[in-house]
């Protein structure tokens, strides 16, 4: 029997950093409080990552090390990841920009045309009936606040993006995106994903990863643009639209191996976590508006996670029954543990779009949840018999 391990990237724009900081423990070849099992580096099998999860599970799949991913991060700063699209006038980027020094600290630099992922929308002039070239000369044509020309600029030449080392992985990625037009979640995958209950292949999957699919689960509406990709025909939005952690797809990826293979899924949140049952680890309630803004947007994208858990609980219940009375039916689910990594504290809404030197501490922070994690989960044999 052979354990089957899948890490879970939810998405959260400047949040990401978060990621490097778990990455880094679970890389890490000792853990001080961790069970002989756990004590070498947890390499996943299985990665899935939404929207900037996407980014971080790609460059971990290709290969990237702890230490560059935290190097990375600690280096990174708006201008590498966004800016104002080129159809912008000047009036629009001064006002824009004084809206952003506020909210991130930050002005940020107009995208060249050659560069943008943005586009001037032909509706514009519908969009400001009777101002003709008024219009354009006071707001300019744009269909999005920010471009993100720089990030795939930052996905080719800084972590060295190659479909190639992707699809030759030994490791099974997947990445979550919205198609625009239907409202459907789609999954690129570096493998075919077939499903554990009709062992066909899913529908919702599509093989092939390259930066264009990568930005396209990174599009997060409005803020971005939609990104349009060649092979469907399609355009899409951000993963975390419908899904920001898919687990199911997790699950799925792991069809081919035997159910008596256990499997360890670490699922990192960019949100406080709390199953409900204590309520004194809630954390406090909203005081204005910009803290309810960061509370509703983070539990609706945790909606479904909660459910998905729920429902991997009710089969592991199903998989002891089978093992217990030897159905042979019943036995064919194999145990799942959920590990979820997750903040103390809330960050706010900003830092989706914030890329600053506070990345260290959110580094720091997702080290920290991590090990905390996994002593309590796989405590060490000296730990357990203090208790």
């Amino acid at each position: 029997m052979a354990t089957i391990r899948a890490l879970v990237l939810s998405g959260g724009g400047g949040r990401g950093a978060f990621h490097a900081g778990v990455y880094r423990y679970l890389m890490q070849a000792q853990k001080p409080g961790v069970d002989a099992q756990h004590q070498q580096p947890w390499t996943p099998d299985i990665v899935v990552g939404t929207s900037i999860g996407a980014v971080n599970g790609a460059a971990i799949v290709q290969g990237i090390s702890a230490d560059e991913l935290q190097e990375f991060w600690v280096q990174v700063r708006e201008r590498d990841i966004e800016g104002l699209p080129p159809g912008m006038s000047w009036l629009s980027r001064r006002l824009i920009n004084r809206v952003m020094k506020k909210m991130i600290g930050a002005s940020l630099g107009q995208v060249s045309a050659q560069e943008a992922t943005s586009y001037i929308p032909d509706w514009w002039q519908e969009a400001l009936p009777g101002l003709g070239k008024l219009g354009d000369w006071a707001l300019g044509r744009w269909c999005s606040l920010l471009d993100t020309g720089p990030l795939r600029r930052t996905l080719e030449q800084r972590l060295k993006i190659d479909p190639g080392k992707i699809e030759h992985s030994q490791q099974t990625l997947l990445i979550n995106a919205t198609r625009v037009a239907t409202g459907e979640r789609v999954i690129f995958s570096n493998r075919t994903i077939r499903s554990r209950s009709t062992g066909k292949p899913r529908r919702d999957v599509v093989q092939g990863i390259n930066v264009q699919r990568i930005l396209a689960s990174c599009s997060i509406p409005m803020v971005y643009p939609w990104t349009h990709d060649e092979e469907t025909k399609s355009l899409y939005w951000d993963g975390a639209v419908v899904s920001n952690t898919p687990l199911g797809a997790a699950l799925d990826a792991a069809a081919d191996r035997p159910p008596d293979d256990e499997m360890e899924v670490v699922v990192v949140l960019m949100t406080p976590w709390t199953s409900g049952e204590d309520e004194d680890a809630s954390p406090p309630l909203p005081r204005d508006f910009s803290q309810a803004v960061t509370y509703a947007l983070d539990w609706m994208l945790l909606a479904s996670f909660r459910e998905r858990l729920a429902l991997i609980e009710s089969f592991n219940r199903l998989a002891q029954l089978g093992r217990e009375k030897g159905d042979e039916l019943l036995s064919r689910y194999r145990f799942v543990h959920v590990h979820v990594v997750a903040p103390n504290r809330f960050y706010d809404a900003a830092r989706i779009i914030d890329y600053d030197e506070r990345n260290k501490s959110l580094i720091a922070d997702g080290y920290r949840a991590t090990e905390q994690v996994f002593r309590q989960a796989y405590p060490a044999a000296e730990a357990v018999g203090a208790d």
